[in-house]
């Protein structure tokens, strides 16, 4: 039986109250879809962990500057994650994910570059990635000064940024470049094959994401579809050694619950070690719940527990 973690329902239950249902606005007004997005989150981004450094930055990128946001926790830290937050490529901000990267960054005692990459669909497919790539590349030059060491620097997402994460990580081994010590997905979108079990399930949209609003994402995104089997593009379809060190957190009530599970099998076979953990009463988005639920802060502490083993390796 399908059946939503009751603390993630309640916690639902009181934003709807407080601020309505979540209205569609995409495709025809990504601005409004934003705003709402941001005014939902804020509660949610509210208390956490406390930083003995949360920074913000300039990137400065070849032909442009893209924002981002340092955390440092207390204590001692090792590492440092660069971090692309999720929303369909198209909404999503520093903001809307500043108390997931300060529970991270908490929880792996390792700094955290959380990076704002351009948006679609002012922005479409590969400018977004392109910022995830040249902004991990950014990171490890100037890794010291950041205060981490060029070889512990891991690579990750949630959703979309996931996505891009991936994307870029291909990316970056294609050129020869140094890549990241691990590799992190909180439910991330690995292909664009919207027909999967897990969308056919799942993908009405009542836990949430729906298939609808992921073929929306996946035309201002990316409106070339013969671009979409581009491995930059659907990760799913590279080449899965690149991945070192990866992490896979999955719910069960997501419309992208296979791609994880088919990325995780990817990487099986291609004899990489994978840490993969699935949450069957979560739906997509439930990390940002760390106030509320249980089971939020047991997934944030899962994946902390991966990035303090791969700095400590």
């Amino acid at each position: 039986m399908l059946d939503l973690d009751p603390e993630i329902a309640a916690a639902l239950a009181e934003s709807a109250r407080r601020l309505g249902p979540s209205p569609v606005h995409l495709p025809h007004d990504p601005a409004a879809a934003r705003a709402d997005q941001e005014a939902r989150r804020a509660p949610w981004n509210l208390g956490g962990p406390r930083m003995r450094e949360r920074r913000d930055l300039a990137l400065d990128l070849p032909g442009r500057s893209i924002p981002a946001r340092l955390y440092v926790p207390e204590g001692e830290t090792r590492g440092l994650l660069v971090w692309l937050h999720g929303g369909g490529w198209v909404i999503g901000s520093l903001d809307t994910h500043d108390r997931l990267c300060r529970a991270l960054a908490a929880g792996a005692g390792t700094r955290v570059l959380s990076v704002g990459y351009r948006k679609a669909p002012e922005h479409p497919y590969p400018l977004p990635l392109d910022d995830a790539a040249d902004a991990f590349v950014w990171a490890r030059e100037r890794a010291e000064s950041l205060g981490a060491e060029p070889a512990k620097i891991a690579f990750g997402g949630d959703s979309a940024g996931a996505n891009l994460a991936f994307g870029a990580a291909l990316r970056l081994a294609a050129r020869g470049l140094p890549g990241a010590c691990a590799h992190m997905s909180i439910y991330g979108v690995f292909d664009a094959d919207l027909d999967t079990e897990s969308y056919r399930l799942l993908g009405d949209g009542r836990f949430g994401l729906d298939r609808a609003g992921m073929s929306v994402y996946w035309d201002l995104y990316c409106p070339d579809v013969a671009r979409r089997t581009e491995p930059e593009a659907a990760p799913l379809r590279g080449d899965a050694r690149v991945f070192k060190r990866p992490f896979l957190l999955a719910t069960g009530l997501d419309p992208l619950r296979d791609d994880s599970r088919k990325m995780r099998d990817a990487l099986l076979a291609a004899g990489v070690d994978t840490v993969y953990v699935e949450f069957p009463r979560a739906n997509h988005g439930f990390v940002h719940l760390g106030a509320h639920a249980a089971v939020a802060r047991e997934a944030i502490a899962a994946a902390a527990a991966h990035l303090s083993r791969a700095f400590s390796v």
